[in-house]
């Protein structure tokens, strides 16, 4: 199915016009904290957008870290929504800086410092992002972007943080 979906895409945005801008919607992969794939929706303001990523969490930055009683030793997942606000740079009209919140819900197991076995936590927190993502003109339906964040968590550990942040790929269309 997700062979059938990427090569639906991949075909789709090969028919579009020769323009690079953004489009109505996008689809991704980022490599980082969280990492995985993205999907975002521009709206029609040309100012914001809604994103929504699932993957990873815990890969890069706190595979083996503290949390309550006991350490994460592993990568969980994690899925999260995020409002965006999008604005060109003054440098290049095609580089655009963007940031925004949302809410962000991980998975990981806890290994307890009295326990061999491991137990599923689960948290809720807010999300926050900053970055950077670029449209060149020589790829008409990509953009590639840099981003740097954190989550705060608020359930059921208040104000755990953990960074956030990565560089990949979207396909607009």
């Amino acid at each position: 199915m997700l062979k059938r979906f990427i090569l639906f895409l991949f075909f789709f945005c090969s028919l579009t016009s020769v323009k690079a801008q953004m489009k109505d919607w996008a689809a991704g992969f980022r490599v980082g904290e969280p990492g995985g794939f993205m999907i975002k929706r521009y709206l029609p303001n040309g100012k914001n957008a809604v994103e929504v990523n699932f993957g990873t969490y815990g890969g890069l930055w706190g595979t083996n870290r503290s949390y309550q009683n006991g350490s994460f030793q592993n990568i969980g997942f994690s899925i999260s929504a995020l409002y965006l606000w999008h604005r060109p740079t003054l440098v290049n009209s095609d580089l655009h800086y963007y940031y925004g919140a949302g809410p962000q819900f991980v998975s990981r197991n806890l290994f307890s410092d009295n326990s061999v076995f491991p137990e599923t936590k689960r948290g809720l927190g807010a999300a926050g992002i900053a970055g950077l993502e670029y449209f060149p003109i020589d790829a008409p339906n990509l953009s590639f972007f840099a981003e740097l964040g954190m989550y705060s968590e608020i359930l059921p550990n208040p104000f755990f943080l953990h960074i956030q942040g990565g560089v990949g790929v979207k396909v607009n269309f």
